[in-house]
């Protein structure tokens, strides 16, 4: 019975030996039914740090063609950018897409503080070049206290408010200059003895005034070597807004006022010539400058006189061009047929009253219409 028993308590004591087991080799146990499943680690930050980052450079890219507030966007993004991929590198997620992302939105911000730096300088420059220009100004002309700087000094030859050519000759009318801040007297064909009056208006860097002229130069000659009509021309200044601060039409009307008062004789050419491809103004551009206007003009009709060169480049009639270029559109076209008629556009072409309708290009359709209002054309 002793033995018995203890050689079951010695068996109870030791290990079940399983048939093909060695003591060593123990069975896994089982999982667990309720435990937890095994997870991968999370990219989801790193993924969108990347993608924050690339958006960020290519809203900072498209900066230059649309506006400013794209680069500050762009360095929004960027920051967002580089906050996500800083977390994701601390919860250790992919490396790869949090490095990316945070580079890419790095470099955003950069790139957008450069575009920031270099539209204040910018601003900067042109403010400072506004200044010099307002203190030029204040310079060169009287104050506005001073009742001498709003005083608009006419020119020679001009009391009509434009010059009037007649003859094969192209003679300027003359007259007296009005007083300071005098008004147009216009005159009808009749005080002119004439047998009709046209009246042109033009800008001198007007593309259509260049096609008018270039198409219609040759038969505005025979009308004044026939003595078909008078012909008065009113250069005017409206398209200084378009001459980058330049203020060419002004400057080009003024010289036209200019030699009406000193070279009355080459007037009518000098016209032509600022009319030419070669002189006008490219659309948009600044125009040739004082000495540059007077160069084209002596190709065209010989040397001018001092009087007439030092008018011009002291611009002694741009502020007359300029006052009386508003006050053609101020009022109605003198003599018109319909009495509400105005200018509006250049060229603009009124024979005795009644404005020309058709294409400023169109030889024929001009000179039939001179045709039709009664000049005896051959």
């Amino acid at each position: 019975m002793l033995r018995v028993s203890q050689r079951l308590r010695i068996r109870g004591s030791l290990p079940v030996r399983m048939e093909g087991m060695s003591d060593t080799q123990l069975p896994a146990p089982p999982p667990h039914p309720y435990a937890a499943p095994v997870r991968r680690p999370s990219r989801a930050l790193a993924i969108s740090a990347m993608a924050l980052g690339l958006a960020a450079l290519l809203t900072v890219a498209v900066t230059p063609l649309m506006s400013g507030s794209f680069a500050v966007l762009g360095s929004v993004i960027g920051i967002a950018a580089v906050i996500c991929g800083v977390i994701a590198l601390v919860l250790r997620q992919p490396v790869l897409y949090s490095v990316v992302g945070l580079a890419a939105g790095a470099l955003a911000i950069v790139v957008a503080l450069v575009i920031g730096m270099l539209s204040i300088g910018s601003l900067f420059a042109d403010a400072v070049q506004d200044d010099r220009r307002a203190e030029g100004s204040a310079t060169e002309s009287p104050g506005p206290a001073d009742p001498e700087s709003t005083a608009v000094v006419w020119p020679q030859n001009m009391s009509t408010g434009g010059i009037v050519f007649s003859g094969k000759d192209q003679d300027v009318r003359r007259s007296d200059a009005p007083a300071d801040n005098a008004t147009p007297a216009p005159l009808t064909a009749s005080d002119l003895d004439s047998p009709a009056l046209i009246r042109v208006y033009v800008d001198y860097r007007c593309p259509y005034c260049a096609k008018f002229e270039q198409a219609n130069a040759a038969t505005l000659d025979a009308v004044l070597e026939q003595d078909a009509a008078a012909i008065e021309l009113h250069p005017l200044t409206f398209l200084d807004r378009v001459s980058e601060g330049s203020y060419y039409s002004s400057r080009a009307a003024g010289t036209l006022a200019c030699l009406a008062e000193a070279q009355p004789e080459v007037a009518w050419d000098a016209n032509a010539a600022l009319m030419s491809e070669d002189v006008q103004p490219a659309e948009g551009g600044p125009g040739l400058d004082n000495d540059a206007i007077i160069s084209a003009i002596e190709d065209a009709v010989g040397p001018l006189h001092a009087e007439a060169r030092t008018c011009i480049t002291e611009e002694r009639f741009v502020p007359f061009a300029q006052a009386l270029s508003e006050w053609v559109f101020a009022n109605p076209v003198p003599g018109a047929v319909d009495p509400s008629l105005g200018v509006t556009g250049t060229p603009f072409v009124v024979v005795d009253g009644v404005p020309y309708p058709g294409d400023p290009a169109d030889t024929e359709a001009f000179r039939a219409f001179l045709v039709e209002q009664g000049l005896a054309l051959k």
